[in-house]
């Protein structure tokens, strides 16, 4: 099962085409707009690629305004007849965050860090840390790093300050790791790779979008460089997609995680 998280910087009804090229069961997909608010305009297509809302995908944000008429927000977009259900979108408290149970085997939350960006993620945890287990798989644009700690001090319930560096403890306190930082075992803030280029600048790299996942799933991950695949009794793949490529429609690049379900048995 194909697994893409990807910040397209809006304009996703645009962009659409190049993602599904990917060949993808699920996207996951921020800064997009609902299709609903496209279906009867020249933008027909989003809708036949999106389908059904509430089956083959589901999406969460603001709700439109006169001055907004299609605001942007968090879709998980299913595809290949995958059985999905939606299990909560959180709507009331937290806009973008989307948890969905996945062929009855494993639960993946999307998830848009916005606009309080980690501290909204230590917000939804504290609130909700019953639905963190090793059967989730946790992706999306975190908008977090450990070179961004010092702007956050704002403090949890337990007193610690509503940083990356003690979000990772809270994840990993529930079995959940970084896919990217456990496969290199580089440092959070000292990544040789990136997710996030600022205003599609080259020299303005950081790494903010991420997969969670458990050791069973990541112990059975090989990370690939340049789409080359270089041990084949390895189940599961991790990949950041080329930045060349991918620059050209977004200052996020994709990141695909691919994995064998029958794992979460």
């Amino acid at each position: 099962m194909k697994i893409v998280t990807w910040n397209c910087q809006g304009g996703f009804r645009e962009k659409f085409e190049h993602i599904k090229l990917l060949k993808a069961d699920i996207y996951v997909i921020q800064e997009c707009t609902d299709p609903e608010a496209s279906r009867g305009t020249e933008y027909e297509d989003y809708c036949k690629f999106a389908g059904e809302k509430g089956k083959d995908y589901y999406w969460i944000g603001n709700e439109p305004s006169e001055e907004v008429k299609s605001p942007k927000g968090l879709g998980i977009f299913v595809k290949n007849g995958l059985e999905t259900e939606l299990i909560n979108n959180f709507y009331d408290d937290f806009k973008f965050f989307q948890l969905i149970r996945v062929k009855n085997s494993f639960n993946l939350m999307g998830v848009w860090a916005m606009p309080k960006y980690v501290e909204m993620i230590h917000d939804f945890y504290d609130a909700n840390d019953d639905i963190f287990d090793e059967n989730l798989i946790m992706c999306g644009d975190f908008n977090s790093n450990k070179r961004f700690n010092y702007k956050h001090t704002k403090k949890d319930k337990d007193g610690n300050a509503k940083n990356h560096t003690n979000l990772d403890k809270k994840l990993e306190c529930k079995g959940l790791y970084s896919v990217y930082h456990k496969l290199t075992k580089e440092n959070n803030g000292e990544e040789s790779r990136f997710t996030f280029f600022q205003g599609r600048h080259l020299n303005y790299p950081f790494y903010l979008d991420y997969v969670y996942a458990s050791e069973k799933i990541i112990d059975k991950t090989e990370l690939l460089a340049l789409y080359k695949r270089e041990h084949d009794d390895i189940p599961n793949k991790f990949e950041i997609l080329d930045r060349y490529e991918w620059m050209k429609l977004s200052d996020h690049l994709p990141v695909v995680f691919e994995i064998d379900e029958t794992l979460f048995e």
